[in-house]
């Protein structure tokens, strides 16, 4: 599996495997990701959400991708965390790849949820 960000591993998130061989993002919560109300911030599950559905294409293809669209609807903010990401792949034509994310609470309650497109890169652009 390819490597993540610095950022992810200094908040604490892991990527991993799940199950059925999807990629899986992993946020234990720490106090100083949190806002001032104690809430988690939607840039959080918005970086999760990208890395997964870009991890999720990116693995099976082999080749970077870049993110050309995200569309995200957050539901909610409480810290019931840890919080669990997972993409798939939902369409693809060529270079150009659609996917989708779901961010779940400890619960198993949809916390955000997104779709995007992402291109794919040729290697020599790496």
């Amino acid at each position: 599996m390819r490597d993540q960000s610095s950022f992810f591993e200094h908040i604490g998130c892991s990527k991993h495997r799940g199950e059925e061989g999807e990629i899986l993002l992993t946020l234990p919560v720490k106090p100083e990701i949190l806002s001032a109300e104690g809430t988690m911030p939607p840039g959080i599950f918005s970086s999760m959400l990208d890395i997964v559905i870009g991890s999720t294409i990116g693995e099976l293809i082999q080749k970077p991708t870049t993110t050309v669209n995200l569309n995200i609807n957050y539901f909610d903010f409480a810290n019931r965390g840890p919080f669990t990401a997972v993409g798939k792949i939902i369409w693809r034509n060529g270079k150009m790849i659609a996917g989708e994310g779901s961010v779940l609470d400890r619960d198993g309650n949809l916390a955000a949820k997104a779709a995007g497109t992402f291109k794919v890169m040729s290697r020599s652009m790496e």
